[in-house]
């Protein structure tokens, strides 16, 4: 029995060119969908408005000349046409989750370019389902008609700084801290619990910024602090311009409880340690910074 790629491949031979190239652009589409529902799991209401909002795409090569390690690799764009600023401002902040979320369906693009949506375009609704919903949340005729009701705001989500916000910020520093998305999830899929503790004693933390210390629990401890020890500076510069700061990493060895698990699933928000573990980490947070202290005061 043939796989369900041959049999598209296939389809897609024997259909005339027009016919394929309409049959690439619906499955384009549907992965693009699939995608941005499972970036925005934690909320499908949110999903459904981007969507709901997207008037175009198109996927191309981006032929400039590049410089560097990638100038002989081709570069492939994803153009996205959207006419809220609001929608805008969410796919740019969630762009690495949903290009990695893109490659899981088999669609790889090396960047996501977001443009606004203009004139004509802005009455071509790509996802005319998605704006159905919207309109039937708010109660009116139309998801973007005047009716005293709000859309419900994209950013909702921040309203509290819970660890699966948090842990999905350093999912995101892991995205655009290794050469490609598929090394960024080999090592996610790798970290079996997660949990960012303040550290309240930092100096800087009490000028009003929170600093944390990412917790990471792996069955292979070794191998994952090979990887901290190499990346882990990375990661924690680039969650800084995310707006997380983080003061350092931690490995663990996984106990028997988290062995198999996933701290960031593929799909859906992250999944923090439940509060016990929290308060062993923050004990030892604290434990660490009384030894800094020490240290400092006797000059060792």
């Amino acid at each position: 029995m043939e796989s369900l790629a041959t049999g598209i491949s296939n389809l897609l031979a024997a259909l005339d060119p027009d016919e394929a190239k309409l049959l690439r652009i619906a499955q384009n589409n549907t992965r693009y969908k699939n995608s941005v529902v499972s970036t925005w799991s934690d909320d499908p209401n949110v999903a459904d408005f981007l969507l709901s909002h997207t008037n175009g795409l198109y996927f191309k090569e981006d032929t400039a000349p590049r410089k560097g390690a990638a100038k002989d690799k081709g570069w492939y764009l994803l153009g996205v046409y959207i006419d809220d600023s609001m929608a805008r401002s969410e796919i740019n902040a969630r762009r690495e989750l949903l290009r990695l979320a893109m490659a899981q369906e088999g669609l790889h693009v090396d960047e996501i370019v977001i443009h606004p949506a203009r004139a004509g375009m802005k009455e071509h609704h790509l996802f005319p389902e998605s704006v159905e919903r919207i309109a039937q949340l708010l109660g009116c005729a139309q998801a973007d008609s005047p009716s005293g009701k709000r859309v419900p705001k994209a950013d909702a989500r921040h309203a509290r700084a819970d660890q699966s916000i948090l842990l999905e910020t350093v999912k995101r520093a892991f995205c655009r801290s290794f050469e490609n998305l598929d090394q960024a999830g080999s090592i996610l899929e790798k970290i079996e619990g997660a949990a960012l503790v303040e550290t309240k004693f930092s100096r800087r933390a009490a000028s009003g910024t929170p600093y944390y210390r990412l917790h990471l629990y792996a069955s292979d401890r070794e191998k994952m602090q090979a990887v901290i020890d190499a990346y882990g500076d990375t990661v924690i510069s680039c969650a800084k311009p995310l707006g997380l700061m983080i003061q350092g990493i931690a490995v663990h060895e996984s106990n028997e409880t988290l062995r198999g698990t996933c701290a960031f699933p593929k799909t859906g928000q992250p999944v923090a340690l439940e509060d016990l573990n929290l308060h062993e980490l923050r004990t030892e947070s604290l434990q660490i910074a009384e030894d800094v202290r020490r240290k400092v005061r006797t000059g060792g």
